[in-house]
């Protein structure tokens, strides 16, 4: 069963990758690579192997969609910038004659409101932007330590005038030997297309390919992970190398070494107890892309945050910091109505 659902990722993957493939990251709908789970967010914004208490962990790998989520319902707040917020909410339940956990999620994005113009420049009035999400998701357990899932997605992005209708599909596995503190996961995102499109032309999804792995230490309360992402593409980094000549006077494309570690993020998280966890991250893309040359990049590419537990209730909150003066902050509450 697990070798059939392997085949059936490797080969969705295949031929989404055939006719999605993006020019150094461009693609429509692109929110959907942001990370709307503020634990994720804190272990460097890419995990799809490590379990959480909050059923928003869906949006990374929805085979970590577990029994335990029944009935728990999570909301996720990102201001990212002045003007610039997002949501994402939802709730789990177990159907147990199935054996299946369901979620239902909603993520909304808003831009705020800008002046719209004519070519001219000429202000016509003002326009609101936003991005949003509702999705479906299912995880199953099959045999000891394995679970899979999936995430159905409708998208709908709006700019003013310009508007678009999508759809989207993430599939992923997850393993997991809890007497070795040993978790592994991979997931294949946003494989899908535009039902309507701006301005009558396509473009590509943010399609990505993500693997990781998760060890809790025997004799200590930590835990470690490491995640790679966009496996399907190894040149990830852009670089405009006439501009770089032009006023750097340097020219040449990133080394295979930076290529290859900037697919790399690493997460830890420590327990203090039972109520409190500390978490850290490092996305070396990340930092790599909004690095400023010949400026010091600052904190760029790391994030950490707190998860406070108290009986039914849980509070979490992370910063990341994408430029060198710019960190995005989120907050988390999730309340837990199981049994």
């Amino acid at each position: 069963m697990i070798r059939r659902v392997f085949m059936v990722l490797v080969s969705m993957a295949s031929v989404v990758m055939v006719k999605s493939q993006t020019l150094d990251g461009n693609a429509v709908y692109s929110f959907l690579g942001m990370p709307f789970h503020a634990q994720t967010a804190a272990m460097g914004g890419r995990n799809v192997s490590q379990i959480a208490s909050s059923a928003g962990i869906i949006s990374e790998n929805p085979a970590l969609l577990r029994p335990s989520h029944h009935k728990n319902v999570f909301s996720n707040f990102t201001f990212l910038a002045p003007g610039i917020t997002g949501l994402q909410g939802g709730a789990a339940w177990h159907q147990e004659k199935m054996a299946i956990t369901f979620a239902l999620g909603l993520t909304h994005l808003q831009y705020g409101e800008e002046p719209l113009t004519d070519p001219s420049g000429n202000v016509l009035g003002d326009f609101k932007a936003f991005d949003q999400a509702i999705a479906l998701s299912a995880s199953r357990k099959y045999g000891q330590h394995w679970y899979y899932g999936a995430t159905f997605k409708l998208i709908h992005a709006a700019y003013g005038p310009w508007r678009s209708i999508g759809m989207a599909m993430d599939m992923g596995v997850n393993y997991y030997q809890e007497d070795a503190g040993l978790q592994w996961g991979f997931t294949v995102k946003n494989m899908g297309l535009q039902l309507t499109k701006f301005a009558g032309q396509a473009e590509d999804l943010p399609f990505d390919m993500v693997m990781g792995v998760s060890k809790k230490l025997d004799k200590a309360p930590f835990s470690i992970s490491l995640t790679a992402q966009r496996l399907h593409d190894f040149d990830i980094l852009y670089s405009d190398t006439a501009y770089n000549l032009e006023n750097f006077g340097v020219s040449g494309r990133p080394g295979w070494g930076k290529q290859l570690l900037s697919h790399l993020v690493l997460g830890a998280q420590v327990f203090v107890g039972e109520k409190i966890t500390l978490s850290g991250g490092f996305n070396l893309l990340r930092r790599n892309e909004l690095a400023v040359r010949n400026v010091a990049s600052g904190m760029a590419g790391f994030s950490y945050g707190i998860a406070l537990r108290h009986k039914k209730l849980d509070f979490q909150f992370a910063r990341s910091h994408n430029l060198r003066s710019l960190a995005q902050q989120q907050i988390a509450v999730v309340f837990d109505f199981g049994g």
